[in-house]
């Protein structure tokens, strides 16, 4: 909402707040769509510029479904109108006005691979789920700040629960049976917590958290 503002200056801080929040899917729909490394890197500054000049967020509604389907719907028809010359003009070539970190984004989406239906939406949906489950992980790493050894043992339990597993991660941590189970129970409680509270921001009311993270769920398996 900040982002939508009149106000140019508080514009551009929340803007940038705000892109450097969720510009990797943004990257990988241009990337999953046929355009070179460097085609997307330029299309994706420009498309920042656009959204500024244009203020764009200001026609955001809450009320219409969840962020993500308005960013991209944002970016398809920045797509659909050839502002890619223009804005590159407009921002000097090839200078970036935003420094992200594209060869990383380059190598996830190298691991990740395309969408295996070749649907560049659902795989916009796929790369927006695991950039918000990424973001979650990192916050739950940051709890587990002054016990990094408990994290580091503990992570696979997320999605594991095997007992000969839990048993030998049990032993190198010196806890008893009983302990690590309620330590694999809070590590997940806190988990959904903050995955919960990444998709919260990205919806426009509580009651809607649950339908998009089923489905941010369902096209990450």
């Amino acid at each position: 909402m900040r982002a939508g503002e009149s106000d140019k200056a508080k514009t551009r801080d929340a803007m940038e707040v705000l892109f450097r929040a969720y510009w990797y899917p943004l990257f990988s729909h241009l990337r999953s769509r046929g355009r070179s490394r460097p085609e997307a890197e330029d299309l994706l500054q420009g498309f920042f510029v656009h959204l500024v000049e244009r203020q764009t967020l200001s026609r955001a509604d809450r009320h219409k479904g969840a962020f993500r389907a308005f960013l991209l719907g944002c970016l398809r028809n920045f797509l659909a109108n050839n502002r890619d010359r223009a804005m590159a003009s407009k921002r000097g070539g090839d200078v970036a006005i935003i420094s992200l970190d594209f060869d990383a984004a380059e190598s996830a989406l190298q691991q990740h691979g395309p969408d295996p239906a070749d649907d560049t939406e659902r795989d916009f949906d796929r790369r927006w789920a695991w950039l918000l489950m990424q973001r979650a992980l990192k916050q739950l790493e940051d709890d587990y700040q002054s016990r990094p050894e408990v994290y580091a043992r503990l992570k696979g339990f997320l999605i594991n629960a095997e007992d000969a597993a839990r048993a030998k991660v049990a032993a190198k941590l010196g806890m008893s049976d009983g302990a690590i189970k309620v330590a694999i129970h809070r590590l997940r409680a806190r988990f959904r917590e903050l995955l919960r509270a990444e998709v919260a921001k990205t919806v426009s009311a509580p009651h809607e958290i649950d339908d998009e993270l089923r489905h941010l769920l369902k096209v990450l398996s």
